[in-house]
């Protein structure tokens, strides 16, 4: 394909953002439009690229010009660490991605996440943990992971017991914890939702696309705290509507409650988390289909066979 148009699913005239591929340009050019705009494509592709979509010859292709003009430049990101709790070889990371696109606030993504991070992190300060806990505001998360990439690779991961990611609570009303195919971490999250008669909906399939990923490819088990509207899709997420309006505070203190226990549980001395095993990984991601998107953008790690 030599360029790619994506349609949003949502009412309102909301073109959505985003990413092709991580950390560098797409070999395609690519656009976001509205779901209005798309309906209106499908019917000027239906119709053979007539007038008003009527039907001009029955085996006529469709024809558009897409023109884009942007530019890639340098940036410049960090990563902001903080750390609570004893200083221990054993280490917990604790991880919220600070950045958004800029056609919005990113109130939701990931403003929630980040402000969820920053009031669980208060709350560990009067916890006895028994190791100490990394809390990281990674950034460049949005154009390919870049703050967590980094983390990832300076970090002695030996001394890392597990990985919470915070990315997506604090927006919607139930807690969704993802395990990405750790069983240990799963129990954790089903812990704490027993422990505090809480509900938090706890899904093992992994994926590609939040900063747990440079440290699951790499055997480090993690969490990725995200939240549930119900509705398909990333919702306000990645459009001109993302926007301090549609933040809940009730969801975000809640949320924060839950991380510090979930980062509690995550600690315990008692509580044993192994490494997670490559074959079984790699078996998990294909069960769930992504392998061939993954290979088309350039992110099934090598060795992955």
């Amino acid at each position: 394909a030599v360029g790619f148009v994506f349609v949003n699913h949502l009412d309102g005239q909301l073109p959505p953002t985003g990413s092709l591929t991580f950390g560098g340009e797409a070999d395609a050019v690519a656009v976001g439009v509205s779901k209005e705009s798309g309906a209106w494509l499908r019917e000027y592709a239906a119709g053979g690229g007539g007038a008003g979509g009527t039907h001009v010859a029955s085996d006529a292709a469709a024809e558009a010009e897409l023109t884009v003009e942007a530019t890639t430049e340098p940036g410049e990101s960090r990563n902001v660490v903080g750390r609570v709790g004893p200083d221990t070889d054993e280490r917990l990371l604790l991880l919220a991605h600070y950045d958004g696109h800029d056609i919005a606030e990113g109130a939701l993504d990931n403003g929630c996440g980040i402000a969820t991070v920053a009031t669980a992190a208060g709350i560990l300060t009067e916890a006895e943990l028994p190791i100490g806990v990394d809390v990281v505001a990674v950034g460049a998360e949005e154009v390919g992971l870049l703050g967590a990439e980094h983390l990832a690779e300076t970090v002695d991961l030996d001394r890392i017991r597990g990985v919470i990611n915070v990315d997506g609570a604090g927006r919607h009303r139930d807690l969704v914890a993802l395990a990405h195919a750790s069983d240990a971490a799963a129990s954790v999250a089903r812990s704490v939702s027993t422990a505090t008669r809480q509900p938090i909906a706890v899904d093992a399939e992994p994926h590609p696309f939040s900063d747990q990923w440079p440290f699951v490819r790499r055997g480090v088990p993690a969490l990725q705290l995200h939240s549930d509207s119900g509705d398909r899709g990333r919702g306000w997420g990645h459009t001109h509507a993302d926007t301090r309006d549609k933040v809940d505070d009730r969801n975000v203190r809640e949320h924060a409650m839950l991380t510090a226990l979930l980062v509690c549980e995550f600690a315990a001395a008692e509580r044993d988390v192994p490494r997670l095993d490559r074959e079984e990984l790699v078996a998990e991601f294909r069960d769930a289909d992504f392998e061939t998107g993954m290979r088309a953008a350039d992110l099934w790690p090598d060795g992955w066979e």
